[in-house]
């Protein structure tokens, strides 16, 4: 028989989650997010509620959980009219997300259910792999031969010889590009290994889980979720960084977690302790932030894993010393310019900004120092919350007062924080609003890729990756870019670069490929309404890490709960993304969420996996 109290719990939730909806619109008016809200909340109801026992603990990290989520996702309600009714829809959405929240700890804390000597076959793997492979290279056809960027451009430029290598970018993604381009001359052969890499990547970590113990239709949900992902059916054809070293990162987590799921023993093969350094390797290597991430999980594997610190030890050194050589070949070799210090100050130019903009309290010396960098009528007309490129790319904006002292830059900065420290955090948060901010204001728009054709991008930027000025030739263009190859070449080799004539050689060799010719027009036309559907309708679900950070923060919680707290070491490269480009966004683009995002689905479902209690680690 039906418990009576459960059956009227039951009808408050889903009371509570009808009465919620006033608390984002004030018609009341359902929409598809609540009804998968409310399917999710009822399933988890009745597969737990038989077994739920309360925990003061649980219960206030589900309240603290609740109100992030409500403090993200606010717009200005409740729409209830008056504060009884606004009271009733505040106390009701409270209820329901919190609930919500409670009911899917404890599912997460639910072990799944394994046969005994199951092992999946490799087919399985083929399987999930060739899920987004196949999806994706739909919108490589789409978008023949690649969608570019105005990075994308800069390392195609470097790949070719008409810009000098630079760190900026990271070296070992250039590379990649201009190996692929010896093969086939064609952005076209790049995208192509970068989506066989990546759905390789996935679909390991897919069979790695069900191997583990999920169940094959989770890994078949999962595999289909990659490939369909509007962000990432768009990235996959894309000459950027960003999706690979997502994968990476992903890849870098999976080998943790089987690492951690093994008690160490998985490091006892010498084939996984190398393929643990090279996967480390490439993560530290295909973003600025990648080595943060990687020392870090790895020390705290050292720390954790006690029984295996040599191994541990021997993987961290290998990797710094692998990344060593590699840089030392990259700046002595190769000779790449160091990337520009004002990319990692992205922050602080929009805390600065912030406070011209609102008439901050400036001391004559703060006010006539940062005026040396820029402006005062620049930084206020550059600001804006959401982006600081206007800042960053103003003509005006003079680095080098920064480059000259630093730590002069700093103190300033930190003195100025002590005179405003409300516009400081308000900018901050602004900053990074992309990472933990569901709701959008107003006509905002985040940015996470570029509908245009190759060929319609101007000529200076689709060749040179520079904005020159308005109404040059393209002669003068390509004499103007040789002009700035030559400062680059002498600056970083102390040699003379090479003539024009061979020069203008490379610019064709360069450019020629650089025409967008689609080789399915409906499979387009169909891509090119999910970009705009994203963009326009879907960014607060799509393009936002808010989501994805509060199905995390609900994951870390239940393993928290469970009795052995040592998968949260599987944590470690999904936090420390997060937390660096918290500290150092460069801009409030989606890519920057994304090397945390595309991790989350793998995390999430490994909460559930058999804890392994009987060799301590």
């Amino acid at each position: 028989m039906l418990n009576k109290k459960r059956v009227v719990v039951g009808i408050l939730l889903i009371l509570a989650s009808f009465i919620m909806i006033g608390y984002y619109s004030d018609s009341f008016k359902v929409n598809v997010s609540w009804f998968i809200f409310l399917a999710v909340l009822i399933v988890l109801y009745f597969r737990q509620v038989k077994a739920f026992q309360f925990q003061w603990s649980m219960s206030i990290t589900a309240v603290a959980l609740s109100l992030f989520w409500m403090a993200s996702s606010y717009n200005g309600g409740p729409y209830g009219g008056n504060f009884i009714f606004n009271s009733i829809i505040l106390i009701a959405t409270f209820f329901a997300i919190t609930a919500f929240v409670l009911l899917l700890i404890q599912e997460l804390k639910m072990e799944y259910k394994v046969k005994n000597q199951y092992k999946p076959k490799w087919t399985l793997f083929a399987l999930f792999a060739l899920i987004p492979f196949l999806v994706w290279m739909m919108s490589f056809l789409a978008y023949y031969p690649a969608k570019m960027t105005f990075d994308s451009y800069f390392q195609w430029g470097m790949a070719h010889g008409i810009r000098q290598y630079s760190e900026w970018h990271p070296m070992l993604h250039t590379l990649w590009i201009q190996a692929t381009s010896f093969i086939y001359n064609s952005p076209a052969s790049y995208i192509f290994s970068q989506i066989v890499v990546v759905s390789l990547i996935v679909g390991y970590a897919v069979y790695t889980l069900v191997k583990m113990g999920a169940r094959i239709w989770i890994g078949i949900v999962i595999s289909i979720g990659y490939a369909v992902y509007p962000v990432a059916m768009i990235y996959s054809a894309t000459a950027w960084k960003d999706f690979p070293f997502a994968a990476f990162i992903l890849l870098f987590t999976v080998l943790i977690l089987k690492t951690v799921q093994s008690n160490g023993e998985w490091l006892k093969n010498w084939w996984h302790f190398a393929a643990f350094i090279l996967v480390a390797f490439i993560c530290i290597n295909l973003r600025n932030n990648g080595i943060m991430i990687v020392v870090a999980s790895l020390v705290f594997l050292l720390i954790f894993m006690k029984n295996f610190r040599i191994i541990i030890g021997g993987i961290l050194v290998g990797t710094l010393g692998l990344n060593f050589l590699f840089s030392f070949i990259m700046t002595n070799g190769l000779h790449a310019q160091s990337n520009p210090l004002n990319q990692a100050l992205a922050i602080p130019s929009q805390q600065i900004g912030a406070t011209f903009y609102n008439d901050g309290d400036f001391t004559p010396e703060l006010k006539e120092y940062f005026t040396s960098i820029l402006p005062e009528e620049n930084w206020e007309k550059d600001y804006n919350p959401y982006t600081v490129d206007p800042i960053k790319h103003d003509a005006e904006y003079d680095a080098s007062v920064i480059e000259d002292d630093f730590g002069l830059y700093i103190k300033n900065w930190f003195k100025l924080l002590t005179h405003n420290f409300g516009i400081y955090v308000g900018a901050y948060l602004d900053q990074i609003a992309v990472i933990w901010q569901f709701d959008s204001p107003d006509d905002y728009k985040v940015y996470f890729d570029t509908p245009v054709d190759i060929q319609d991008m101007r000529y200076d930027v689709k060749a040179f990756a520079k904005f020159f000025p308005d109404g040059l030739s393209e002669e003068e263009m390509n004499k103007l870019g040789y002009e700035n190859y030559q400062k680059e070449y002498k600056e970083t080799t102390g040699k003379e670069a090479i003539g024009y004539d061979e020069y203008k050689e490379r610019i064709k060799d360069s450019t020629n490929p650089l025409i967008s010719i689609t080789k399915s027009a409906g499979i387009k036309k169909i891509t090119d309404d999910i970009y705009t559907k994203t963009t326009e309708e879907w960014q607060n679900y799509l393009l936002k890490g808010a989501i994805p950070l509060f199905i995390l923060m609900i994951a870390i919680a239940s393993v928290c709960f469970q009795s052995s707290k040592k998968r949260l070491l599987i944590f470690v490269p999904v936090l420390m993304a997060i937390i660096t480009i918290a500290v150092a966004m460069p801009a409030t683009d989606f890519r920057y969420c994304y090397s945390f995002v595309f991790t989350v689905p793998i995390v999430f479902f490994a909460t559930k996996l058999k804890v392994i209690e009987k060799k301590e680690v």
